[in-house]
């Protein structure tokens, strides 16, 4: 045979094998959905990622295009209107007229152009002269000549205040001019060619700390001139950005910083925050919050002139998008369904496991009872058949040995036979009103011949004010059953070995009214065993259970009394239920009563 090399599992290791197989069936299932799941959730912030990527990109479009829009409007700047005084034509006079230049303001629109310090040339020969200021300076070879130069051409003169404004003015500019290395080179380094090929767009110079000088190379009067203006580089990066951050949209708060990549002290920090009502907010952060770099967005270094500086944005993390949210609703929901699911096929399986183990139990049961009165039935009837017991009382004794066995296989196979026509509900229960003391000698009686058998005490107490008045919904037939089932089962676990008390040896039968409801009554079967544990109490009415390992209990029995007796108990619209006590156990029976008519007429 095929499986004659295979060896039969025990229960225990079946049970092994289920969990096994559980635990596996259930990794099947989640890491194949994790895996789809996490990538899923994944592409939803990638997703999102890349809105703030796009979104960061339109930023930097725009940043760009700003910074390319003002040096274009200055390019715009007439070349004539770097000098104090500039010659205009009229056309009505067709003559020139001297006015001053609108390049000589001193205020430059506040607050748009709060970072503008002030416009200034230089000519070819390196004279520096500002629109602010009608004179020049001749001397920059040397920062303090230079200064001392311009205070000497004024140090004569009696200014009002406003022109001494503009002197402090234009020196100021002058003095940031000779800072810089390159505009003091400019007309070393560069020869004439040099100027030629330069267009007029303004390039920049970075090498003045806090400030950009923006700067032209034109030809006036076939002479080259530099031209430009200076500018405080936070001021007029800060503000730009600022601007155009207000118009921008992300979902949660970003961190943009506007780094210098030749001097990381001069970053700026940015934060973007969304406000009640779809307001933004934009600060200006005097240090970095770190908790806003831990996902990065976008990084890009600006375009020339200025691709001394780059723009990074970051933010604390992504934000919950309502598809993420769906999203991780419908994972805990299958998550939850998958687990569940898995569970409740497991508990199925042992179920199954122990409904198979508790049926070799009962086969091994059955066999038992069977076998044994079977061969004692036998063996008797062989000896009276043959003639071998002669004397009449051994003959009496026997006969009554064959009959109390007898009856024991007809009670078990009653029982079998019972409870499988509850279980495919062909049993015919019908519970009808019964006078109580009819139930009484009834229960008397049923039980009375298995009690004095082994000795025990019948104690029957009824606790019932007009008593003989009462009926109880039940079905005589059912409800002796289920009395002898319960007697037969307390008194076949009362171990004697262990319990050496003859004033155990009793079984109470106690009738009583519910303590609260007076529409039902109730009947205690108590005895004074060893009891149950908490484990059995949970397990004593489920069908083939028996306490202990088959192979080495003691007690007769199959498994199928108890369950029979709760089977019947329902059919009767009853119920039972266990109490343990100290010492033995105690069976609570509820039925359902009523006052006879007679009594309620009178």
């Amino acid at each position: 045979m095929l499986t004659s090399g295979k060896r039969l599992l025990n229960h225990s290791q079946r049970l092994r094998r289920l969990r096994y197989l559980a635990i596996a069936f259930l990794l099947f299932l989640l890491l194949p959905l994790g895996t789809i799941l996490y990538f899923g959730f994944q592409q939803l912030e990638n997703n999102l990622l890349l809105k703030y990527q796009r979104t960061a990109s339109k930023l930097e479009q725009i940043i760009d295009g700003r910074l390319t829009e003002r040096r274009l409007i200055s390019n715009t700047l007439p070349v004539d209107a770097f000098d104090y005084y500039r010659q205009v034509y009229n056309p009505y006079t067709e003559k020139s007229q001297q006015t001053i230049s609108p390049l000589s303001r001193l205020e430059y629109e506040q607050p748009k152009k709060e970072w503008l310090v002030g416009y200034f040339q230089y000519c070819n020969q390196g004279h520096f002269n500002s629109p602010i200021w009608p004179d020049s300076f001749h001397d920059n070879s040397q920062y303090e000549r230079g200064v001392d130069n311009a205070n000497q051409q004024v140090s004569d003169q009696k200014l009002p205040p406003e022109l001494i404004k503009r002197k402090n003015k234009a020196i100021n500019i002058y003095q940031l001019l000779l800072q810089s290395k390159s505009v003091q080179q400019i007309f070393t380094k560069m020869s004439p060619q040099d100027f030629a090929a330069k267009d007029k767009l303004f390039s920049v110079f970075f090498d003045v700390p806090d400030y950009f000088i923006f700067y032209r190379v034109v030809t006036i009067a076939e002479k080259y001139w530099v031209q430009g203006y200076i500018v405080k580089r936070k001021a007029y990066l800060s503000q730009l950005v600022m601007d155009i951050l207000e118009k921008m949209h992300f979902d949660s708060s970003v961190l943009v910083e506007l780094k210098d990549e030749k001097s990381s002290d001069l970053s700026e920090y940015f934060l973007y925050e969304n406000l009640p009502d779809d307001q933004v907010k934009v600060s200006l952060l005097p240090k970095v919050d770190k908790r806003f770099q831990q996902q990065s967005i976008y990084n890009y270094t600006h375009y020339p002139p200025f691709n001394g500086y780059s723009l990074t944005l970051s933010t604390n993390s992504l934000p919950m998008t309502p598809a993420m949210i769906y999203s991780s609703m419908f994972i805990i929901i299958l998550i939850v369904a998958i687990l569940s699911a898995c569970f409740g096929f497991y508990r199925l399986g042992i179920k199954q496991l122990a409904l198979g183990e508790q049926r070799l139990n009962f086969v091994s049961s059955v066999s038992h009872e069977l076998k044994t009165p079977l061969t004692s039935i036998r063996m008797y009837s062989q000896m009276l058949k043959e003639g071998t017991v002669i004397s009449e009382e051994h003959q009496i004794k026997y006969f009554d040995f064959i009959y109390s066995e007898s009856e024991r296989l007809t009670r078990l196979i009653d029982n079998i036979l019972q409870l499988s026509s509850l279980s495919q509900q062909q049993q015919n229960v019908q519970p009808e009103y019964t006078p109580l003391t009819l139930l009484v000698d009834n229960l008397r009686s049923k039980t009375s011949s298995i009690i004095d058998k082994h000795n025990f005490q019948q104690n029957i107490i009824l606790d019932i004010a007009n008593a003989e008045c009462m009926q109880v919904l039940v079905e005589p037939d059912a409800f002796a059953q289920v009395v002898i089932n319960i007697t037969d089962n307390a008194i076949k676990f009362f171990d004697r070995n262990k319990i050496n008390d003859s004033a155990r040896q009793k079984i109470d039968f106690i009738f009583s009214n519910h303590p609260k409801n007076r529409h039902l009554i109730l009947l205690e079967i108590r005895d004074y065993g060893e009891g149950i544990t908490q484990e059995q109490e949970s397990k004593i009415f489920e069908l083939f259970y028996r306490g202990g390992n088959e192979l080495i209990r003691t007690t007769q029995g199959t498994g199928i009394g108890l369950a029979l007796v709760k089977d019947l108990i329902s059919a009767q619209q009853a119920e039972i239920k266990v109490e343990r006590k100290t010492p033995g156990l105690a069976m609570i029976l509820s039925f359902q009563c009523k006052l006879m008519d007679s009594t309620v007429k009178k």
